[in-house]
C-alpha cells in the first residue's frame, strides 16, 4: 500500500527526471514514502533529480536548481553516474544534497521518510519520562512500516535489475562530529613524499586481491592519502576521481567527502579554467597533520598502510 509509512509530518517532493519512465519510477518511490507530489517550481521539502549524462540537460539547469533549493529551503536527492557527478557537485549547495551515484532507489527511503533527519536530530535522547513508552511504541511502529517500505522497493529493484552496485551494508557511514576542530584556512605547503604515499596506496589496494575489500573499507584515510599525494605532486583532484580513490561505493565516498569538507578537513577549490567545476584539496591544517604523522612514522622506521 503506497504511503504506508506513517511519519508524523507528511513531506512533499517534486521530480526533475528523464526519460518519462524514470520519472514514473520516482513518482512511485515518492508515493511509497508517503510524500505529497508537487510540481517543480512549487514549494516542497525534497527535489528528486535523475540525470545520467550531461547531454540530457544544459549545465545552466544546475544553477536554476541550486537557486530553487536555496529559495525553498529544500533538500535534493540526485541520482547520477560518475560522468555527470562533477557538474552537479560544483553547481549545487552540497549541504542540501544527497548524491546517489549508480545507486538503487530504496536507499533514498530513509531520507524521504524523515528517518535520517530524526536520527541526526537525536530525538531519541529528548524523550520525556511521561511520554517515553508512548513515543517508543510509536517509533517502533514507524520503524516497522519503514522496513516494510524498504522491502517493497527492494523487491521492485530486484525485478528490474539483477545488480545493485552500491551496497551500504559492508561500509561504515561517515560519522557526524568525528572531524571537528579542524581549521578552514587555504594555504598549501609542499614536500617530496608523493612516491612513498602512492606506494602505500598501492599496498592498500593489493590487500583486496586476497581479501574482501569491505573488510578493509577505510574511506576517510584513503581520501586523505590520495589528496596528500596529489598535492605533493602538484596535481588537482576532481570529486569523481576522489570517489574512485576512496575505494568504496561512490555514494558512500560522497558522504565522507561532504562531512570532511564541512568539518574543515577538506576544501573546495574552483577550477580557474572552468567556473562550473571544483576540485577537492586538503585544508592546510590537515596537510600539516599528515606531514607530522608521516614524519613521526619515519622516525619509527616502519611503513604505514
Amino acid at each position: 500500500m503506497p504511503g504506508h509509512y506513517s511519519n508524523q509530518r507528511r513531506f512533499s517532493a517534486a521530480i526533475v527526471a528523464s526519460p518519462v519512465a524514470r520519472a514514473q519510477e520516482l513518482e512511485k518511490l515518492v508515493a511509497e514514502c508517503g510524500c505529497l507530489l508537487r510540481h517543480f517550481g512549487e514549494e516542497c521539502d525534497f527535489l528528486l533529480i535523475a540525470r545520467h549524462s550531461e547531454t540530457e540537460a544544459d549545465r545552466g539547469d544546475w544553477s536554476d536548481i541550486a537557486g530553487y533549493l536555496n529559495a525553498n529551503d529544500a533538500e535534493a536527492l540526485i541520482w547520477s553516474d560518475l560522468e555527470g557527478l562533477d557538474d552537479a557537485y560544483a553547481a549545487l549547495p552540497t549541504e542540501r544534497c544527497h548524491f546517489l551515484v549508480d545507486t538503487a532507489d530504496w536507499q533514498a527511503v530513509a531520507i524521504l521518510t524523515g528517518v535520517s533527519k530524526q536520527a541526526r536530530a537525536g530525538k531519541l535522547h529528548d524523550l520525556s519520562r511521561d511520554h517515553e513508552l508512548v513515543t517508543l511504541h510509536q517509533i517502533s511502529g514507524e520503524l516497522a512500516d519503514f522496513a516494510r517500505t524498504l522491502a517493497r522497493i527492494a523487491e521492485q529493484d530486484a525485478s528490474s535489475s539483477a545488480v545493485v552496485r552500491d551496497k551500504p551494508v559492508s561500509f561504515r557511514p561517515a560519522p557526524q562530529g568525528l572531524f571537528d576542530g579542524f581549521s578552514k584556512a587555504h594555504a598549501r605547503t609542499n614536500s617530496s613524499v608523493a612516491g612513498r604515499i602512492r606506494a602505500i596506496i598501492k599496498q592498500r589496494r593489493l590487500r583486496e586481491r586476497y581479501f574482501d575489500a569491505a573488510l578493509f573499507a577505510d574511506p576517510g584515510w584513503d581520501i586523505l592519502l590520495d589528496l596528500y599525494a596529489a598535492q605533493e605532486e602538484g596535481s588537482q583532484v576532481s570529486v569523481s576521481s576522489l570517489c574512485i580513490a576512496a575505494s568504496v561505493p561512490p555514494t558512500t565516498a560522497l558522504r565522507w567527502i561532504s562531512n570532511m569538507t564541512q568539518a574543515g578537513m577538506l576544501v573546495r577549490v574552483q577550477d580557474p579554467e572552468d567556473a562550473r567545476r571544483v576540485f577537492i584539496e586538503l585544508s592546510p591544517t590537515t596537510k600539516e597533520r599528515l606531514d607530522s604523522y608521516f614524519e613521526a612514522v619515519s622516525e619509527m622506521q616502519t611503513t604505514p598502510i
